[in-house]
């Protein structure tokens, strides 16, 4: 069985929802606290015009009673829950107006209760706080004392969104590896270029070693791997560039 609960406003819609017939294959009226009512209609009024004096924005409280499938209450087995929750919500015994609608969808029998959670004696409204998690603890406690069927619990499914969100994951992922693999490639080629780019250590080896003004004209003469020395490395490391190929300095 399952309990779900709700706090809401509007009676006139609350009317309207309850006498539809809509999908249901039947709508039947079962019980309504008020003995000088003849209607929901009237019933309602009778809730509102209670409520109208408090500033309650939402004095209905809605509770849903669904059977597992298959199964069936009686009217004695339907007060009986009623009761015990109208216990766990705080509303005491004839202080707050109330009506029972059963609906039939597909075959199957549900319950609709709806409570004023003004109270008549006091003319406040009553906060049944925590309510749905209040419903779910009724709902386990008269499956054992009416011999009902426990719900099963569903089967979670992954929502498109975190398939969506896994997918861009994988994608940014791979992206990153592969931008990781690229950088690695080119390493080792930027530490060959270092390496061959002779050093100067000391202000004697400069002297001994001074830059030319210029290289060669056009470069005309130049070995082939002089020639890309100078094209990777050598014209913005002159001083060493010529260290490393003197013969090629035009001082």
């Amino acid at each position: 069985m399952i309990i779900k609960s709700h706090i809401r406003g509007g009676f006139r819609n609350a009317a309207a929802y309850l006498k539809e017939q809509g999908l249901n294959e039947k709508a039947c009226l079962c019980s309504m606290s008020d003995p000088q009512v003849k209607d929901l209609d009237e019933a309602f009024r009778a809730m509102w015009a209670v409520s109208d004096g408090s500033k309650v924005k939402k004095p209905i409280h809605h509770i849903s009673i669904n059977p597992t499938k298959g199964e069936y209450l009686t009217d004695k087995q339907v007060m009986a829950i009623v009761e015990k929750c109208e216990e766990a919500y705080g509303y005491k015994l004839f202080h707050h107006q109330r009506v029972i609608v059963e609906h039939i969808k597909d075959g199957r029998q549900h319950f609709h209760v709806m409570w004023n959670r003004v109270s008549l004696e006091t003319g406040k409204a009553v906060y049944p706080g925590f309510h749905w998690k209040k419903s779910k603890e009724v709902a386990r406690e008269m499956e054992v004392k009416l011999g009902l069927k426990k719900p099963e619990k569903r089967k979670k499914k992954k929502s498109s969104t975190r398939k969506a969100n896994e997918t861009q994951t994988k994608g940014a992922t791979k992206s990153t590896t592969t931008q990781t693999t690229r950088k690695a490639a080119i390493k080792p080629t930027l530490t060959q270029i270092k390496g061959n780019i002779p050093t100067i250590k000391t202000t004697k080896e400069r002297k001994q070693n001074p830059a030319p003004f210029r290289p060669a004209e056009q470069k005309k003469g130049w070995p082939e791997a002089a020639i890309m020395d100078w094209a990777a490395w050598g014209h913005l490391f002159p001083r060493r560039f010529f260290i490393k190929w003197p013969e090629l300095a035009n001082h």
